[in-house]
């Protein structure tokens, strides 16, 4: 029971935070299901982006209403993405699981960073 419960709460932070801050579940699911729920991170990965469809599916719609979604850029972009996203899904299989979950922790360490930085450099700007 704690388990589905703990579950649940994954999916709806996953969801606002992908509607919110337009930044794919995964960045939530991924390690709450690993930390919180002892999901092996294969697996994980997995299961976000199954959870990820439906909820990216929502906010697009939402945003393209709100005239956020750049049409002319989705076009170029979305091949590309398809194609890298079924190597990277291929090589993830490959992987050694532990070298997976070190490359995924430096990723959101990588990007945190880097939003943190370019935020902090804009504020002193101001």
């Amino acid at each position: 029971m704690a388990e589905l419960l703990g579950a649940l709460l994954i999916g709806v932070a996953g969801g606002i935070a992908g509607g919110l801050l337009g930044l794919g579940g995964g960045t939530l699911y991924v390690p709450a299901l690993v930390l919180l729920l002892g999901v092996a991170q294969r697996s994980a990965q997995g299961l976000s982006l199954i959870a990820i469809v439906p909820t990216a599916i929502s906010a697009t719609i939402t945003n393209a209403r709100a005239g956020y979604v750049d049409a002319p850029a989705v076009r170029w972009v979305t091949p590309l993405a398809l194609l890298a996203a079924a190597a990277g899904g291929a090589l993830a299989g490959v992987i050694d699981e532990a070298l997976l979950t070190r490359l995924f922790g430096t990723l959101l360490v990588f990007v945190s960073g880097r939003l943190l930085l370019a935020e902090w450099r804009e504020a002193r700007a101001r």
